[in-house]
């Protein structure tokens, strides 16, 4: 059995996968904290296991992604405990399936390489290769762009759902600390509605922009659209777009890494 885990800024997403199927078997998040301990997150994650009936024995290999550098080697450890040996860590050097066309690959986080493996190992095993716009709505907002040829081109990465709300609060002497709530009408009434205006209906209003302007840039006539993330659910209904929602997209990902790395050792 693999274990996944993708370190975000604000949660640490905890996958378990059967050797032979990219369907997430359990799944779990917890808060990531850079102050915790290896012995802290062992004993976390074992408990959580334990209630959703994870035999961790079963635990052969893993994978890890991070964005939080000081938390990386932490949590590798944390996964060599489960696993017995020490975890494949996405970074430069591994083998992700797809060509990265920037500037500087190795800038790339790993939640973003994991989404679009996922992405462009879906298109080969269904053999329909065709652009694709990635959007991860978490921490903060990333839109990726995939060329048909199964090519990461490019991105664009803005200040996500919780982080605006936060900002304009902190910011201000006047706007109010808005927790997230539904919003569809752009004309507030009342402070709180005009945040949740600007905020989420502004973030939906962006991404559709985005997704405009990627599709065109690529010059593709026809494209998909992908979205994941903690906030996904909440900014889809308010998107032109027709996404297809992957809630396990990044964990995915990891799986179709690891699973490439074996068969490139054999």
């Amino acid at each position: 059995m693999l274990m996944a885990v993708n370190v975000g800024n604000t949660r640490i997403s905890v996958g378990f996968f059967d050797d032979d199927n990219s369907s997430v078997k359990y799944a779990f998040e917890i808060s990531t904290d850079p102050s915790k301990t290896v012995d802290e997150y062992f004993l976390t994650i074992k408990l959580i296991a334990a209630e959703r009936g994870v035999d961790l024995r079963e635990a052969d290999g893993g994978i890890v992604s991070s964005v939080v550098p000081q938390l990386t080697a932490t949590i590798c450890e944390t996964v060599s405990r489960f696993c017995s040996k020490e975890p494949l860590v996405v970074g430069p050097g591994v083998k992700t399936g797809f060509p990265i066309k920037i500037d500087s690959p190795a800038e790339l986080g790993g939640d973003m390489v994991a989404n679009a493996a996922a992405v462009v190992s879906v298109m080969k095993q269904k053999n329909d290769m065709r652009a694709t716009v990635i959007v991860d709505v978490g921490s903060v907002t990333t839109v990726s762009a995939i060329n048909a040829r199964g090519e990461y081109v490019g991105c664009s990465i803005m200040p996500g759902v919780q982080m605006s709300l936060e900002a304009l609060h902190g910011k201000t002497a006047l706007l109010p600390n808005v927790s997230y709530l539904s919003q569809t009408k752009a004309i507030g009434k009342n402070s709180q509605e005009a945040v949740l205006s600007g905020v989420m209906l502004g973030h939906a209003i962006m991404i559709d922009g985005f997704v405009t302007k990627f599709a065109k840039e690529m010059k593709a006539e026809a494209f998909s659209c992908v979205i994941t993330g903690e906030y996904a659910k909440h900014v889809i209904p308010l998107c032109r777009s027709a996404f297809e929602y992957e809630r396990e997209l990044t964990l995915k990902g990891l799986y179709f890494i690891y699973q490439r790395s074996k068969e490139t050792k054999v």
